[in-house]
């Protein structure tokens, strides 16, 4: 199968260099990566130059300099004019992703073409302090709810033929929008576990509590215009969950009640946004722990 990937930035010069070093470095046997595009959305910092050394070195990387923030949707669909790949993965310059990624996302296509999106586990490494260890038991919990229905997110494989115009606007979930469009025209998710990518927790209560803000009004959002739920909205799928890790570490009790008191303040305000007219189309970037060195070519 043919692969185009997308790599989305916006002030990333910390780790975008790790990002395309990851992608760069996948091999996959039973596809073939055809390009890379690094779409970076009115970056200020040396994102764009970073991206470009890479370029420089490999004629598959493109790096595309979008002047306006509008939005990741608009980014996301402006890469989908672009690309010529069957399929099509997606993913921000915030993730380290492991080797093997794009084969493991690609199989369940190549088996069944009826896949239409498929997305990976996201790795949780024992962070410390309070936010750190929220946002491992939240992306923990994320493996549990896709592992009994498939909720993908933070990197996702896509199949062209299933956004054939590209994805539709005004809602700016773009996984959510994704897996809606693919379960309306009958194709399958396909939750891979094998596959890993690793991200970083938020770097204090506060960028947690927004980001979970803003996935909140966005969900919302998605129900009321596309009538699609993510499996994460839920409750069965999330008590489960919740018993599960629990279960599986009775530690994790203070961490999970913490995580319990943001989520549920972080939906009640999240409805409130989307009642307003809130749509987050452009939010500002999550403040991050850090830790991975991007490094560049010479």
């Amino acid at each position: 199968m043919k692969v185009s990937i997308g790599i989305f930035a916006h002030n990333e010069e910390r780790t975008v260099g790790r990002a395309i070093e990851a992608m760069l470095a996948q091999e996959p046997e039973q596809a073939k990566i055809l390009e890379i595009f690094v779409l970076s959305c009115a970056s200020t910092d040396s994102t764009v130059a970073a991206a470009e050394a890479y370029a420089r070195h490999d004629a598959r990387l493109t790096v595309v300099n979008r002047p306006k923030r509008e939005g990741k949707l608009a980014a996301i669909n402006d890469f989908l004019a672009r690309a010529t790949g069957d399929v099509l993965v997606i993913a921000g310059a915030d993730l380290v992703v492991a080797p093997g990624l794009v084969e493991r996302l690609v199989e369940p296509m190549r088996r069944d073409p009826r896949c239409g999106m498929t997305g990976p586990r996201i790795a949780t490494h024992g962070t410390a302090g309070l936010t750190g260890r929220m946002h491992d038991l939240l992306w923990r919990m994320h493996h549990e709810i896709a592992s009994m229905q498939p909720k993908l997110g933070e990197v996702v494989a896509l199949r062209r033929e299933f956004v054939p115009e590209g994805l539709p606007t005004g809602i700016h979930c773009d996984e959510v929008v994704m897996e809606a469009e693919v379960i309306r025209q009958g194709g399958l998710l396909a939750y891979v576990s094998e596959a890993e990518v690793r991200n970083f927790p938020p770097s204090d209560v506060r960028e947690f509590y927004g980001q979970r803000r803003r996935i909140a009004c966005q969900h919302r959002a998605a129900d009321r215009r596309l009538s699609y739920r993510p499996a994460t909205l839920r409750k069965r799928n999330v008590v489960r969950a919740a018993l599960n890790v629990v279960r599986e570490d009775p530690g994790r009790m203070l961490a999970l009640a913490s995580l319990c008191g943001v989520e549920l303040a972080a939906r009640m305000q999240g409805a409130i946004d989307e009642r307003r007219g809130r749509t987050y189309q452009v939010w500002s970037p999550v403040l991050r722990e850090v830790r991975v060195n991007a490094t560049q070519p010479n």
